[in-house]
């Protein structure tokens, strides 16, 4: 591997703990709907392919393109408003990302969020911490297509052997491999231990400071 000049990070379930805000957005909208809302343990393993995915997977069964359409829009506009309600960094990140930029490294996060959303939580939340920010824009697949990762490192002038990528589900896992990349799996975030490792994760933390040791264990 080349020296490691940068880390990708995900961010739902990986730097930032959005699983309220998402919880009570989507349950906001199915309510509304009249269907039934889900247990935020439901909406948890929902999540991880973007927002239209995610409620398809939470609408009941049955529903016409125009109803889901429906509880999509209402989701979104709650969400819009409602992103940085409860949500907020998991213990230890805000250092371990002020660690890494004391040492040189370049940070970013890619998201399946729209980027406006990534946009304002970057902004928000970590204040100049990431060197760059990307959500879902018109016309580049999301995770776990390799687009987004590509477009970002050109962006950065990295080379995928200059990177690691962090994330939380099977989703990143994914991403990282499709993309070429070494990927780190977080067990605090939306996904347990287990199922990263099925999803072929070689690389796991449970605290968001293991990662300096990782990094000073591979000499990186």
């Amino acid at each position: 591997m080349k020296k490691l000049k940068g880390v990708i990070f995900d961010m739902d379930g990986t730097i930032l703990n959005t699983i309220d805000d998402i919880a009570d957005s989507i349950n906001y909208a199915l309510n509304t709907c009249g269907y039934p809302t889900h247990s935020i343990h439901k909406v948890k393993k929902a999540l991880g392919n973007g927002g239209r995915n995610l409620v398809n997977k939470l609408v009941p069964k049955g529903l016409s393109e125009e109803e889901i359409l429906e509880v999509f829009h209402l989701y979104q506009s709650y969400y819009n408003t409602h992103s940085d309600i409860k949500t907020k960094p998991y213990d230890g990140i805000i250092d371990l990302l002020i660690e890494l930029k004391q040492r040189g490294y370049i940070l970013a996060v890619v998201s399946n969020k729209f980027q406006h959303l990534v946009s304002n939580l970057n902004e928000g939340m970590f204040q100049g911490l990431f060197d760059d920010a990307m959500g879902e824009r018109k016309g580049i697949p999301i995770k776990p297509a390799p687009d987004m990762i590509h477009l970002i490192l050109e962006e950065l002038k990295l080379s995928r052997e200059e990177v690691l990528f962090i994330g939380d589900s099977e989703v990143d896992i994914e991403t990282g491999k499709n993309a070429s990349l070494r990927v780190i799996g977080v067990t605090w975030g939306f996904r347990d231990k287990e199922e990263l490792i099925n999803a072929g994760a070689k690389d796991l933390i449970d605290h968001p400071k293991e990662l300096l040791s990782w990094l000073e264990r591979n000499h990186l």
